[in-house]
């Protein structure tokens, strides 16, 4: 029978998660018709890549309304399993781009225009998907990572053994969140140093420098760096233990619960976007045609802020 309160809920993701990103990836757009920068596109990668978890969302909303029908197939279970980790991969590894996008930034401020061109950029992009698309579908590339005694739940422990589990965690989301906090904290120093260095020298108030304005625009990387370790963090943590542990057998509601939780992060990066951008809330205001605190300012401005997110030049006008 089917679990309602996690039919609703999950329904109400599926009508929540793809409306919202579609949004976040109009506005972006739009920012990078008039103000074209990398880091731009790698949050839009990371729309997308919540996009399509929202979209998984939908035919496990149908699913839970068939009463579990779809369940029945093994091979259906392993693509919708494959096909739902995929892009959670890859919104975790696009925010380690977007982190090292700012390192780069704000460590080499001068040589970073030329480094992030359009070759690397693209090159970057096509490189996270085919590690995203390997991770993601491997039970299906290696047949001896499926389980043999598919009892017809449709779950990550329940068609694919604990190796799987294990290259998840560790191959791709532990490293990952090793080299963001690695980056973080590289990059905290060097603002710190920065900002020292201003208040021995006595500087005016005015702009910040460049570096200092990269690091601003690195809080909302970091909120959602957050958001994503509170969202997916229990799903794995419980995962890891069940696949640990051959005693441990955590309840299917449980399992649900989390998996749940973990999906909401697709809902919360554009939230995150809307309250902590100052671009691309502009344009999110826009299009939805009403006003941020009365008026929804222009995006051409001559006056610089530090909640800009795409700035590969210290001489761009700010929004």
């Amino acid at each position: 029978m089917v679990n309602v309160p996690y039919a609703v809920l999950h329904s109400l993701l599926s009508c929540l998660i793809p409306p919202a990103n579609l949004l976040v990836i109009v506005a972006v757009c739009q920012l990078m018709r008039k103000q074209p920068g990398t880091s731009y596109v790698y949050i839009l990668n990371l729309a997308t890549a919540d996009l399509l978890v929202g979209v998984m969302c939908i035919t496990e909303a149908l699913d839970n309304i068939l009463d579990r029908d779809f369940n029945r197939s093994k091979s259906f279970c392993l693509l919708r399993i494959a096909m739902s980790m995929t892009p959670c991969i890859a919104s975790i590894l696009t925010l380690l781009l977007i982190s090292l996008d700012r390192y780069l930034a704000v460590k080499l401020p001068l040589s970073y225009p030329t480094l992030l061109k359009k070759t690397p950029l693209v090159l970057s992009l096509v490189v996270l998907w085919m590690l995203s698309f390997l991770f993601g579908h491997l039970p299906l590339i290696l047949p001896s990572l499926q389980r043999g005694n598919y009892t017809g739940y449709c779950g990550l422990l329940h068609v694919a053994k604990s190796e799987y589990l294990y290259a998840i965690c560790f191959g791709v989301f532990a490293p990952s969140l090793l080299v963001l906090v690695c980056l973080h904290v590289s990059v905290g120093s060097i603002a710190y140093v920065q900002h020292t260095r201003l208040r021995c020298a006595c500087a005016p108030a005015g702009p910040l420098p460049a570096r200092l304005r990269h690091f601003k625009a690195l809080r909302t990387v970091l909120i959602v760096l957050v958001a994503f370790s509170l969202s997916w963090g229990p799903y794995l943590v419980g995962g890891t233990v069940q696949a640990a542990c051959s005693s441990c057998n955590l309840p299917a509601p449980l399992k649900d619960a989390l998996f749940l939780l973990g999906q909401t992060n697709s809902l919360i990066n554009p939230l995150i976007y809307a309250l902590y951008s100052r671009d691309v809330r502009s344009h999110l205001a826009k299009l939805l045609r009403c006003r941020v605190k009365g008026q929804v300012k222009p995006l051409a401005s001559n006056v610089p802020t530090v909640e800009s997110w795409g700035r590969s030049r210290p001489e761009e006008p700010s929004p």
